[in-house]
């Protein structure tokens, strides 16, 4: 109980406010572009090493994932280290665009 929860009111600004469709597309790309179980996982290779972002145009959301080197203790990114990604509302993804040209 030493943890103080926040009061969701209309005068905090959360850091991410998805609805469930866009929370899901960020998890399907996730889980498609890196292990979903970072058991013995180096740190670049693990999803909470990423940042997330996404874009939803109609029933088509677009997720963008791309490493970020501070979350492992770095200041340098690697290269081709990241992917885009069209995910239909019903889970499907329809394109995949990772850096470097691969698949």
């Amino acid at each position: 109980m030493s943890v103080q929860l926040p009061v969701f009111d209309h005068t905090l600004k959360p850091e991410a406010d998805l609805d469930g469709y866009t929370l899901q597309a960020i998890r399907i790309a996730a889980d498609d572009l890196l292990e979903a179980d970072p058991t013995g996982l180096p740190c670049g290779e693990k999803q909470v090493s990423f940042r997330y972002r996404a874009l939803r145009q109609g029933d088509v959301i677009f997720v963008r994932i791309e490493f970020k080197p501070e979350n492992c203790g770095r200041t340098v990114g690697m290269l081709d280290d990241g992917a885009t990604y069209a995910i239909s509302v019903d889970g499907r993804i329809l394109r995949r665009a990772l850096d470097g040209g691969g698949p």
